[in-house]
């Protein structure tokens, strides 16, 4: 049986690098709201001699997330789930960036708790935006009562509402929170994944150079330089670094890497947040 790595976002800058590094050893799973796109990729794919399929999926759908698992197990052995799914605060508003960054989370990793595969590995994409906001008890308290709920959208939102006068301010309230709501749930979610004797774990990138950042460049330039200007490295990160760094986490050598966040944002979030030596 062939073993296989489901991308969600599979069309997107990063799901495609990363389909590129774990289709060195596995079949590719794809799945992503956009048909045309996802044929496109596919071809590309398959250039590079990587065995690739796709899946047209809304992840904010649970049913269409679940017939994806469903599928995904009708092709092989499911060894790796990668979430990258999510939508912009640049160009998306406050519910549609919480229904899909935190409800799709849930979604994808209700659904494939059930069918990963012995030693398999899921991890989802977070954001360094969660590391931006003191996390609140006020959302643990939110996180943990209904997080199995149909409740936890609208929960969320009340938390941005007081914002919601200014789309800006609302969506990127609202992309933190639920960003901070994916590291929160894949940890949630160790234990049930290990009796599968799987993991779980989430990743954070800074700003990598994606088409989605290129989004922010492009709308938002001051504060494109504004980040930039805080990346100790002087420039962008790059979708390989992001799928270098899950081929890592998805081997056998990271295997007691596990309910934890890795924020891989070039040193963004210690020299804002953290008092330099030697400025």
């Amino acid at each position: 049986m062939k073993n296989i790595s489901v991308i969600t976002g599979g069309c997107g800058g990063m799901g495609k690098a990363i389909a590129i590094e774990l289709g060195k050893s596995t079949s590719v799973l794809l799945a992503d709201i956009d048909k045309e796109k996802l044929c496109e990729v596919k071809n590309q794919l398959e250039t590079l001699g990587i065995e690739a399929d796709i899946f047209q999926c809304d992840v904010t759908d649970k049913n269409q997330v679940k017939s994806l698992s469903e599928f995904a197990v009708s092709l092989g052995s499911v060894k790796n789930v990668i979430h990258t799914s999510g939508v912009s605060p640049t160009l998306c508003k406050a519910k549609e960036v919480i229904m899909t960054n935190a409800i799709g989370t849930v979604n994808v990793t209700d659904a494939f708790a059930e069918v990963i595969a012995e030693g398999g590995t899921m991890i989802n994409f977070s954001s360094v935006a969660a590391y931006q906001l003191e996390t609140q008890d006020e959302w643990i308290d939110i996180f943990e009562q209904y997080y199995g709920s149909q409740e936890l959208f609208d929960k969320l939102y009340e938390l941005v509402e007081p914002f919601a006068d200014n789309d800006f301010n609302c969506s990127g309230m609202a992309y933190c929170i639920a960003k901070r709501f994916v590291i929160y749930y894949s940890q949630m979610n160790v234990n049930r994944f290990a009796k599968r004797k799987a993991r779980i774990l989430s990743v954070s990138p800074g700003s990598h150079l994606t088409p989605m950042h290129q989004a922010l460049i492009d709308l938002q330039p001051e504060i494109a330089q504004n980040q930039l200007a805080d990346i100790p490295a002087g420039r962008w990160g790059h979708p390989y670094e992001i799928s270098s760094l899950i081929g890592y986490l998805v081997s056998e050598q990271a295997f007691f890497l596990n309910g934890i966040d890795i924020l891989q944002d070039g040193g963004q979030t210690a020299r804002t947040f953290v008092t330099q030596i030697g400025c």
